[in-house]
Formats: C-alpha cells, structure tokens, sequence
C-alpha cells in the first residue's frame, strides 16, 4: 500500500507522536483518526466518534493491507500493554474477538492479531494499540506452520522453559527461540483457535510485565497471535512475543538461520524470578 510510507516515521523512526496533546488515540481526540469502526465501553446511546469509550477501533490510516484496523488500548495516554489497567485489557480481548468475527463474516480468510510496541518494534504513535489484519487467504507464515502442526503437533506437550501457568495457559521460553528472551504463550491443552478472552489477556499483560521488568521499561517489543484459519482443528494457537534486542543480520537474513545469543533456560529463569 503506497499510502503507508506517509505514515509517522515511517522512514528511520524519526518522527514519532508521543504527547497525549497531540495524540490522536487519546479520548477526546476523535476528530484525529478516520471514523471508527466500533467502539465498546461508550454509554448506550451516546454518538460515534465521542468520548466515553473504554477501547475503539478505527480503520488504519496507513494501511498496509485492505480492511487494515487499529484497536486504541484505553482513553488515557498509557504508552505500554504491560501497564494497562485489567479492565481495559480485558476490553481489548473483547475487541479482538468481535472484530475478528466481522472481518471473517466480511470475507476474511485469516485475521491477524499483533502489537508494536515501541519505535524499535514499529511502532510509529506511543499511545498502547494494537493491529487486526485481515487477509484473504492464510499467509505464508501460517501456512508453513499448519503444515507442521497437521504432521504432528510440536507444542504437546508444550517445550522450552516455563516462565508461568495461569489458568490453562503457559508462558515459555522454547529451545528454538530466535531472538533473547523470546516468550510464546499457549494453552496447555490442544486447542486451535484463541478465545481472547480476560484470561488471554491477563497471560499476555503479564508475560509483558515480566518482560519489562527483567529488561526494562523502555523495552520495545512485538506480540503476534497465530492460530488456526476457520476450520482448521491441527493447529495449536499460541501468541509469540519479540523483545527487540538485537538486529537481524546476515546469517539471519542470508541463511535464515537465527543466531540467539541468550539461552531460552537462562532466560526463562530471569523471567520467573521478576514480578510479573
């Protein structure tokens, strides 16, 4: 999409928006995004685009894919997931699971659900949100995956370094992690597709936290949701999390072979002992 390289420092990173007085996700700031597309929290009654709202949902403005939306973690100007209050984590959750029904009543084949979170993850507004990308059909990255889960599912039992287990789902730390620190959350039993329900989002907050807390709070890092395309029962849903540590470079990007310089057991037993 020609339109996403307007966006804000869409080019180095340069130019960011990280006051709440110019930015356009705080409430009170409507009139800044396009319309939105839902919202969940406003009053019964009250008009679109007004304030009142717990999380909204608005259509990227620089999309990268068609029906591209950006989901608006809260009213108030808090600038990372892990420090989100529960009840607005557990809208998001809400709006995830709504707004992927829509867009796959819309014609979607597959629904991604991912965070950017910080200039070093891709993040180009401060302001915690997150991304729904609907795309026609599973993309490539899923397509291998499923592949790999209908010839016999890697994730049970679940792998790796336990971090913590709450409510059916465990956060870990599995053997081929490719970059430090990398955290996947799954349910312990086989299931393939995400709920997104409180319990998701509380797994998924707290692994953040963790994160934070062993690597600090200016910690950027990407979340992505990967679960099975409708109808498909192989796959075992889980949500990956990148702390953005290091640069992917030749190897990586020649061979495709990625060199993690920390060790998933070291690494998991860092996350145990912070406060998550």
């Amino acid at each position: 999409m020609p339109g996403r390289a307007s966006r804000p420092g869409a080019t180095g990173r340069t130019t960011r928006v990280g006051d709440a007085e110019h930015c356009p996700f705080c409430e009170g700031h409507e009139a800044m995004t396009p319309p939105e597309t839902a919202a969940f929290g406003r009053p019964a009654g009250a008009p679109a685009d007004s304030p009142g709202w717990i999380v909204r949902v608005v259509p990227n403005k620089y999309p990268a894919f068609p029906s591209h939306e950006v989901v608006v973690h809260g009213p108030r100007h808090v600038t990372s997931l892990g420090d989100l209050p529960p009840a607005v984590m557990e809208t998001v959750m809400e709006a995830w699971r709504s707004r992927r029904s829509a867009l796959f009543a819309g014609g979607a084949g597959y629904v991604l659900a991912s965070v950017n979170e910080g200039a070093a993850a891709g993040a180009s507004l401060d302001h915690s949100h997150s991304q729904l990308v609907p795309f026609p059909d599973p993309p490539p990255r899923i397509v291998q995956e499923a592949a790999a889960f209908r010839a016999g599912c890697p994730l049970c039992p679940l792998p790796g370094a336990v971090v913590h287990e709450q409510e059916g789902l465990v956060a870990f730390c599995p053997p081929f992690a490719r970059v430090p620190f990398e955290t996947w959350i799954a349910p312990k039993d086989h299931r393939s597709h995400a709920p997104l329900d409180a319990a998701t989002g509380r797994a998924l907050a707290g692994a953040v936290a963790r994160l934070r807390g062993v690597l600090g709070a200016d910690l950027a890092w990407n979340a992505l949701l990967h679960e099975g395309a409708p109808g498909d029962e192989a796959f075992h849903w889980h949500i990956e999390l990148w702390p953005r540590l290091t640069v992917a470079a030749s190897i990586e990007l020649g061979a495709g072979i990625w060199v993690n310089v920390v060790d998933p057991v070291a690494a998991a037993g860092e996350l145990v002992a912070a406060v998550g």
